[in-house]
């Protein structure tokens, strides 16, 4: 059974992949919307098995009696209790799933050859250090009659009650997820809500998280197109540990807005997708996203930041190509609107020999064009050939001697041609002199060094002055991006 959207009373998911991030801000709805789905989709029992886990997971990580008793006189008892936001005795109750994960293991290896044969595949591999890659300070073992916590420092047992809330909210999740892909259906489709699996976690533990769902995935391969994982967050460590994959898409919920049309985290978006991951990212550093069409502007922009104190406080982020960039900008306008309140983003194009046509924004991307051909052309600005301790004229030098010694060298016609240019080449095509240029002036830095240095040491007072670099990066872009924070 493939099942490409999933639809509550209100709620709308569409284009499934096995792992589905949906983000949002506080408030947005995303738990009231992964409750609706849960709601209709129980209901409908012989299509589809579901289960919810709610955000916050109170209780300690230790069988209870009492919860005992309530999961066997009502089958429903553990779904209703869980279906809000604060869920009592919730790791109580996952202590009792993940008892009842190792009978089902068992059962499994019992019925399965190829487990059973493989005598490097057991229990305690399979399931148990999937729960300690989660742990630092403490492992989970199976003791004589129960599963017992000890310090992986001296070997001491610790009480469930003692365990830190991080450490014990890792155990819970983790026997969850285990519990759902072992009590999986093969001729339904399966689906696990996991709302803000992030609460109280550690980034590395986050991060660590991710891996666990995309193992199990991989584990349960031959059931994957009945499977799918939906989970709501504001952890970048946690979007990153997935985004990798090509098993996940990407959605934001708003308010009022019921419908999330989901997105795979192809190669380009997997680049953005961090930056975005948490509202804090943008609260604490106040850096901006820049979208970029090039390794090479990449490394000079990483550079300009470095040599700027502080003052350039930009994300580069590489699309790759010019039709990655629209398709990014497109993506990070939903994304911003989605999660912050006056959100902003950049997106900075090669002038590819476009002279005074300036781009328009798309509100909250500012888009802005080069007012050279590519980002090496300012290297032969005044500032870049300072740092390299040169002059135009002295370059114009160095070019006539070099040509001179080398009169059967490939790039002499091109250099010489640009030493004899009235416009240093503004809006032509030098990348593949670009290094040579350097080399020329006995320079041994990389030229994207250079240009980020160049770019790096700007000032206000640049803008009313006359540079040659503020004029092939265009004083708007300067003002706005440069010297944003300054300004």
């Amino acid at each position: 059974m493939k099942v490409k959207e999933l639809k509550g009373q209100f709620s709308h998911l569409t284009n499934l992949n096995n792992i589905n991030i949906i983000m949002g801000r506080n408030g947005a709805g995303k738990s009231r919307f992964l409750r609706d789905i849960e709601s209709v989709s129980a209901q409908d029992n012989q299509s589809f098995y579901v289960r919810y886990v709610s955000p916050e997971r109170a209780g300690s990580f230790k069988r209870d009696g009492n919860i005992l008793t309530n999961m066997s006189n009502d089958p429903n008892w553990l779904r209703h209790t869980r279906a809000v936001n604060q869920a009592r005795d919730f790791k109580a109750a996952s202590a009792m799933l993940f008892r009842e994960a190792e009978t089902l293991y068992l059962r499994r290896l019992a019925s399965t050859p190829a487990i059973r044969s493989d005598p490097s595949r057991n229990f305690a591999t399979d399931r148990l250090s999937k729960i300690n890659f989660l742990l630092t300070n403490v492992s989970l073992d199976m003791g004589n009659t129960d599963f017992e916590f000890r310090s992986i420092a001296d070997g001491q047992i610790i009480a469930p009650d003692d365990l830190s809330s991080g450490e014990s909210e890792a155990v819970s999740l983790a026997s969850e997820i285990i519990y759902f892909f072992d009590t999986i259906d093969p001729e339904k489709f399966n689906i696990l809500l996991l709302d803000e699996p992030d609460v109280h976690l550690h980034p590395d533990l986050q991060a660590r998280l991710g891996k666990l769902i995309l193992s199990m995935i991989e584990e349960f391969e031959e059931y994957a197109e009945n499977i799918a994982v939906c989970l709501t967050t504001h952890s970048t460590p946690l979007v990153c540990s997935l985004a990798a994959s090509e098993l996940v898409s990407i959605g934001t919920k708003s308010f009022a807005v019921d419908e999330v049309d989901l997105k795979p985290a192809g190669a380009a978006l997997r680049k953005v997708a961090p930056f975005f991951g948490h509202p804090l990212s943008l609260a604490l550093s106040e850096d901006a996203a820049l979208i970029l069409e090039g390794e090479d502007d990449e490394r000079v922009w990483q550079q300009a930041a470095r040599s700027s104190q502080g003052k350039i406080r930009v994300f580069p982020v590489l699309a790759g190509s010019v039709d990655q960039q629209g398709e990014l900008e497109s993506f990070c306008i939903n994304l911003l609107n989605a999660l912050y309140d006056n959100p902003v983003a950049l997106s900075l194009r090669d002038g590819d020999g476009v002279v005074d046509q300036p781009l328009e924004h798309r509100p909250p991307i500012k888009r802005y064009r080069l007012q050279c051909y590519a980002i090496e052309n300012l290297l032969l600005t005044d500032p870049c050939l300072d740092i390299m301790g040169a002059t135009w004229e002295g370059f114009v030098g160095a070019v006539q001697q070099w040509a001179g010694n080398n009169p059967e060298h490939r790039d002499k016609p091109l250099i010489e041609e640009l030493a004899g240019s009235n416009d240093r080449f503004r809006h032509r095509k030098i990348k593949s002199i670009r290094q040579l240029v350097c080399t020329l002036l006995g320079c041994n830095k990389p030229w994207e060094v250079v240009v980020g240095q160049a770019i790096g040491m700007l000032k206000v007072e640049d803008l009313s002055n006359s540079n040659m670099l503020v004029d092939f990066l265009g004083e708007e872009m300067v003002r706005e991006v440069i010297l944003r924070h300054v300004v």
